[in-house]
Parts: C-alpha cells; structure tokens; sequence
C-alpha cells in the first residue's frame, strides 16, 4: 500500500466519514490489496461467486452484460476512484451480474465486504457504503433516461448532455471506442456512425477520435431539444420590422 492507493480509496467515498488518520487502520481491517490485471483480462467471470468487491486505482473496468446466444452490450464503465461489485458481494446470490473486464493496463484495489460488518469503523463503512449505491442508483436512472429515447439521436444527445454536465463542458473526451458506445447505447454500430456524421454536417457536435463537442454559435445560441433538433431563439419583432413582414 502506498499514498496513492489510499487516494483512490478516499475518491470512492468509502472511507468518507473515516478521520484520515484512521485510514490505514480501516485499510487493514478490510483486508484491502492492489491486483494488476492486462488489457482485456476478466477480473470477474458474469455469474462467478463474488466476495471481495473492487476499487479502480488505475485505468478502466468495463462491466458487460453477456447473452446466452453470445451477443454482450457494455452496461458501466468504471474509472479510477469509482467502486463495483458490491451488489454481487452484498446479493442473495452472492454472483457478479455482469462480466468485468480491463480495459487496458489496470490496477484495483480489492477488498472483504464483509469484514465491514466486524470491522472497528462499520457504522461510518456501511454510511459510506450505502452513499455509493445511491450514487450507483442515480447513474442507472440516467441510464434508464438515454435508453427511453426512441431515435438514436435522441440517445447520443440525452448522453453527451449528461457527459457536458458532468465535466462542466461541452468538450469532452470518451473513454469507450465507438463499439463501446453503440453497445452503451444499444444501437446498431454502423447507425451509430452515420448519425454522428450528419450530426457533425449539421453543426450539432464536432469531434475528432474520442474527443466530442456540443456546438453552440454564441452569436446566434442554439437550443437543443431532448432529441438533438436545433431551433433558434425567436427574435421579438419591433414595428418597423412587423412593417416589413407584412
């Protein structure tokens, strides 16, 4: 363990209402140890019995949901400081609900669940704990709100608003391909590209590789409806120019 594995674990909000100086005491007691894993190696199997759940410290876990007639969609994506597999752990069943793969060079941060129940700091674990799968909940009800659009249009925009505000711009860079993206989405990946291709000759988004930007002219701003159709403010008439309309 060193100072920036407890960094990772302090941006889960695990260790949240733990004073900093009881840390690596709580560090211990939930057995916590890092594991490096390569580009595309499964860290857990869909529906393999689970009891430690994960801590990103390094690179990306992608969480695919995987179908009997072998065909998978991609349902989270993970980032350094973001936790999973808690539902498997914490489950009656007690399997993970989703295949959970590196996505590059990656480094998480394993821990016991259920040594929080024994462990000197449960209360402030499990307040913790529960805060994350609040937070969990809010990120599939986001998902839920992408995926009631019925357009792909209106899904690639119901998801780059959530992106802008998330980042607090309306440039940001994705951390899936473009596969990852149509699976995300659950749209065709060919539909896909050619939708953000129009969308780009039409001045809604620009992008370059991963990079994506929501355009707007400030001159003359432009407002997106929920499902990527631009329309222009309507400007208020004076009677000269009501004049001149009629």
């Amino acid at each position: 363990m060193d100072k920036s594995h407890l960094q990772s674990v302090a941006m889960s909000g695990l260790f949240k209402y733990i004073d900093l100086k009881d840390h690596e005491q709580a560090w211990n007691e939930l057995n916590m140890a890092p594991h490096s894993y390569f580009a595309d190696e499964i860290i857990y199997h869909q529906d393999e019995k689970i009891v430690r759940a994960a801590i990103v410290h390094k690179g990306i876990v992608k969480g695919e949901r995987i179908h009997a007639e072998g065909t998978s969609h991609l349902a989270y994506i993970y980032r350094r400081g973001e936790s999973f597999a808690f539902e498997g752990a914490l489950s009656g069943r007690g399997t993970s609900p989703l295949q959970l793969t590196a996505q590059g060079d990656t480094t998480v941060i394993f821990f016991d669940v259920q040594n929080i129940f024994s462990s000197t700091f449960e209360h402030a674990l499990l307040t913790g704990l529960l805060e994350q799968l609040a937070n969990d909940d809010i990120k599939k009800l986001y998902r839920i709100e992408i995926l009631s659009r019925r357009s792909i249009r209106g899904r690639i925009m119901a998801h780059f608003k959530f992106l802008a505000s998330r980042y607090g711009s309306n440039t940001f860079t994705l951390d899936m391909n473009r596969e990852q993206l149509a699976q995300y989405l659950c749209v065709n990946r060919s539909a896909l590209s050619n939708e953000l291709n129009i969308m780009k000759r039409e001045g809604i988004i620009d992008f370059d590789k991963r990079q994506f930007t929501l355009l707007s002219d400030q001159s003359h701003p432009v407002l997106f409806t929920d499902d990527g159709v631009v329309t222009k403010p309507i400007r208020p008439l004076n009677k000269e120019n009501f004049i001149k309309k009629i």
